[in-house]
């Protein structure tokens, strides 16, 4: 073996749900590859060609199979901003400096809650423009009251005080702790920034009561938690490359003195977990009476189609593969942690 990578055995993940593919993929992918170039996304022909094998269109595809083509490239764009303003924490030394970060972020909350982007913003910026009148569209389309907006606006300030908690463990080099990583972990991913956009598409809302209902709570962080998990087990070589101190594995090493190998698969035991009590949780919830149930339960296909989409697609997408480590397939049988889901 070459000097420098490192060889896992990696558990397979797998769930309960069917994988399915928005008929209208192709159409979101070739749209979103277009609005990145329109707004100057990224620097060259070598990066627009790693975005475009990226797949975004397709990852959207997967995780909302039934929308219409208009309203999955709105969801498609969206995702592409996301990855992308990510990626300038994660990937550059923007990652690294919380201060410069926040600067940079405070101007985007700014323009999406209605400030003008001016020649001295950055292109994240007026694609964001783009994005917060693409979804007033919705709201005016819908009927929707201004708390909609209000509820997005919220989850994306929270979601990007999270990756600036991120940029500040990565300035330290320190692994933040278990309890931390798992409360912050859902907002990094920026889970319920995009659970707002399909419902103000949707123009469908829980009632708070409802959301807030216990057995629907833990339905909610059960998925938010394998939708991380997974990622964070099949980054994990990428991340490895990159020095990356926010991932499940690095912080279960940390907190538990594993071995890599060894929380490798403490990882994939808690997330096999999740995935049990999300199973479970789905087939006890109370009725909240037939119009509420309705949209409960395409809260609860939602949720699935993000989990099985989230897993297909980063599994086949170039976005995490890496020749700086390796992670080979092994059988779980041998070390007892056979997959149990159900």
């Amino acid at each position: 073996m070459e000097a420098g990578k490192v060889v896992l055995d990696t558990p397979s993940l797998d769930y309960p749900f069917p994988p399915r593919m928005n008929e209208h993929a192709s159409v979101a992918q070739h749209g979103t590859s277009g609005w990145v170039r329109t707004f100057g996304l990224l620097p060259d022909e070598k990066s627009l060609a790693l975005f475009d094998a990226t797949g975004l269109g397709y990852l959207a595809a997967r995780n909302h199979p039934d929308l219409s083509a208009e309203d999955l490239r709105f969801i498609s764009d969206w995702y592409a901003w996301l990855f992308l303003r990510d990626d300038k924490g994660d990937a550059s030394p923007a990652g690294r400096d919380p201060r410069g970060l926040s600067a940079a972020d405070g101007r985007l909350l700014d323009v999406l809650e209605g400030v003008e982007p001016g020649e001295e913003d950055e292109p994240l910026a007026h694609a964001l423009r783009d994005l917060r009148e693409r979804t007033l569209g919705y709201l005016r389309a819908n009927s929707l009251p201004g708390v909609w907006m209000r509820r997005l606006v919220r989850a994306v300030r929270e979601h990007l005080e999270a990756t600036l908690w991120e940029a500040s463990n990565r300035a330290r080099g320190t692994a933040p702790s278990l309890e931390a990583y798992v409360r912050m972990r859902p907002l990094t991913g920026g889970l319920s920034i995009v659970t707002e956009l399909v419902e103000i598409v949707r123009g469908l809302h829980l009632p708070s009561e409802v959301r807030e209902h216990a057995a629907v709570r833990r339905l909610t962080s059960a998925s938010h938690n394998v939708t991380c998990w997974a990622n964070d087990i099949i980054s994990l070589k990428k991340e490895l490359a990159a020095g990356e101190v926010n991932n499940l594995i690095p912080v279960l090493c940390a907190e538990r003195r594993l071995s890599l190998q060894q929380a490798l698969w403490e990882a994939a035991r808690m997330h096999d977990a999740e995935v049990a009590s999300f199973v479970e949780t789905s087939r006890t919830l109370p009725t909240f009476g037939p119009a509420v149930d309705e949209i409960l339960g395409h809260y609860v296909l939602s949720l699935e189609a993000r989990m099985r989409g989230v897993l297909d697609w980063s599994l086949g997408s170039e976005r995490y593969r890496s020749e700086e480590a390796m992670i080979s397939p092994a059988s779980r049988a041998s070390t007892g942690l056979e997959n149990k889901n159900p």
